[in-house]
């Protein structure tokens, strides 16, 4: 029987180190443009929905998504975990893709393998996040809607009321670390992930700027390989950024 599967493409224009960044434009277009662009070569998906908050900052997101004709989602700005619950119910599946819009270079060739594995297996979840081979910016999560919503209840039982919905949880921290659910670490052939393609600065959007300049005209669905062949041709590129490389944030 088939299974259906979309994503929940999170972004917010409340960033402090690089505010309204996934707005900030590359090739003449928002970065949440290009993601979603790159996420629409994923296959046998059904929807893709922008999950971002209903904090008022958040409208411009929202409008340019509906401009777009994108499915739009606004929920919880603190508790991701609620406001992928509650998209979850109102956008029904089998399964959900997490993307961050912190990632305008994430491989659909990545995810679309992974998604093979999750399909013809019966886990959970299946992630990057416990052992990180690829780099930095192409990270994602495939869990089963089922999963989420137990999830959900879980930590809904250890937080009060007020505490619960005001308190960041993480919508994967406890799918990942509950060994109650069944995970699969999705894990590549080279240790990558010394290397930052990912956005919260401005020396990473200059380097992915960069990225996007030598490939998007003549090959908008340029792979991590091909990027990685190019950083390798041109070492210093990666110097751009190099200073953040340990910087590490809530997920």
């Amino acid at each position: 029987m088939n299974q259906k599967t979309i994503i929940f493409l999170q972004a917010r224009m409340g960033s402090t180190r690089l505010p309204e960044k996934v707005m900030m434009e590359i090739e003449k277009k928002p970065i949440v443009e290009l993601i979603h662009e790159r996420l629409s070569n994923i296959k046998n998906i059904d929807k893709i929905i922008l999950v971002t908050s209903e904090n008022k900052r958040d409208e411009k997101i929202v409008e340019f998504g509906k401009k777009k004709k994108w499915d739009v989602f606004q929920g919880n700005e603190e508790n991701l975990l609620d406001r992928f619950f509650c998209a979850s119910k109102k956008f029904p599946s089998d399964n959900i893709i997490r993307v961050n819009a912190d990632c305008p270079l994430v491989d659909f060739n990545l995810i679309n393998q992974g998604l093979e594995i999750f399909s013809n297996n019966d886990y959970d979840m299946l992630s990057t996040d416990r052992i990180r081979t690829f780099p930095h910016g192409f990270d994602f999560e495939i869990f089963k809607t089922s999963a989420l919503q137990e999830s959900w209840r879980e930590m809904k039982e250890k937080y009060e009321e007020d505490e619960f919905y005001n308190s960041f949880i993480s919508p994967v921290k406890n799918l990942l670390d509950n060994s109650k659910f069944k995970n699969f670490d999705f894990v590549g052939k080279e240790e990558l992930s010394h290397i930052r393609l990912t956005l919260d600065f401005i020396e990473d959007y200059n380097l992915i700027k960069k990225i996007y300049e030598k490939f998007y005209k003549e090959n908008p669905k340029f792979s991590m390989n091909d990027i990685l062949e190019f950083l390798d041709s041109n070492p210093e590129l990666l110097r751009i950024n190099e200073k953040h490389i340990q910087f590490k944030k809530k997920s």
